[in-house]
C-alpha cells in the first residue's frame, strides 16, 4: 500500500502573487482611488442634510466642505474638512421686523428683539452701506455689536443628519469597494 500525497502549489503561488502585488505601489494607487471615490460620494450625501441643518442655502455649503483626496502626499487618506466661526444671521435671510430682526437658521424661525438691519428714524429708515447688511444690537446705551446665530458649520458638519450621510455612504460603498479590491488581490487578478 502506497500512500501519495501531492501538493498543488498553484493557489499559494496566486496568493504570495496577490501579496506581491499588494506591497507594490500599484496596490496603494488602487486603493488611493477607492478611497476616492467613496470620499467624494460621502461629500455630495453631506451637503443636503448640511444644508437643512444650518439653514443656510446657495453655494454657502459646497464651497465650505473642502476635500484633500488620497494618494500623493496625503497617503491613504480622505479628508473632508471645513472651517468658520459663528454665522451672522445676514446669510439666513435676516430682515427688520417692527422691534427686531428676524431670520432662519437652521431651518427655523429666530427673533432678535432690539436688533437692527436699516439706520435712521421712522419712515426714513434705509439700510446703511456701512453696516453691510448685517444684523446689530445695542448694548450699554450707545455702543452695538453684531448678533450672531450660535451655528458653526464645523460643529454642524459632525453632527445629526449630515455625520448619518458620512457614515452611511462609508459603510455602504467604501467596505465593499475594499473587500473587493483584497477579494481581486487574492484571486490573482
Amino acid at each position: 500500500m502506497h500512500l501519495v500525497a501531492t501538493l498543488d502549489l498553484g493557489p499559494l503561488r496566486t496568493m504570495i502573487k496577490g501579496m506581491d502585488y499588494a506591497a507594490s505601489t500599484a496596490f496603494r494607487t488602487r486603493l488611493a482611488g477607492e478611497l476616492n471615490i467613496a470620499g467624494a460620494a460621502a461629500h455630495a450625501a453631506m451637503i443636503a442634510p448640511l444644508e437643512k441643518q444650518t439653514g443656510l442655502h446657495g453655494t454657502t455649503i459646497p464651497r465650505a466642505i473642502h476635500d484633500r483626496p488620497a494618494g500623493g502626499w496625503g497617503g491613504l487618506s480622505y479628508t473632508l474638512a471645513t472651517h468658520g466661526g459663528d454665522i451672522k444671521p445676514k446669510y439666513f435671510g435676516a430682515s427688520e421686523q417692527g422691534s427686531g430682526v428676524e431670520a432662519f437658521p437652521r431651518s427655523a424661525v429666530s427673533f432678535y428683539p432690539g436688533a437692527f438691519i436699516k439706520s435712521g428714524f421712522g419712515a426714513a429708515r434705509n439700510l446703511s452701506p456701512k453696516l453691510h447688511g448685517q444684523v446689530f444690537e445695542r448694548y450699554e446705551g450707545r455702543h452695538i455689536r453684531r448678533v450672531k446665530t450660535g451655528v458653526f458649520i464645523p460643529t454642524e458638519f459632525v453632527e445629526g443628519r449630515s455625520r448619518a450621510a458620512f457614515e452611511g455612504v462609508v459603510s455602504s460603498r467604501l467596505r465593499p469597494m475594499v473587500d473587493g479590491l483584497l477579494t481581486r488581490i487574492a484571486s490573482g487578478a
